[in-house]
């Protein structure tokens, strides 16, 4: 895993700048995969459902 440092403490222009670049960042990931996106929300509670119903939980669990 690669570690990634950047700075937090901006001028009001580089946080606009920033935002604005996160913003079309979020809209172009979107428009290249929200049908996969989409789709794996729809099919990951499905897979969790299915993975719960087979656990089975143990009475002496501190919880």
């Amino acid at each position: 895993m690669r570690i990634l440092k950047i700075t937090t403490h901006w001028t009001t222009e580089e946080a606009d700048c920033m935002f604005q670049f996160l913003d079309d960042f979020k809209e172009a990931r979107w428009q290249c995969h929200g049908e996969d996106i989409v789709q794996m929300y729809k099919t990951t509670p499905d897979e969790q459902r299915a993975g719960n119903e087979e656990r089975t939980f143990d009475d002496e669990s501190p919880f």
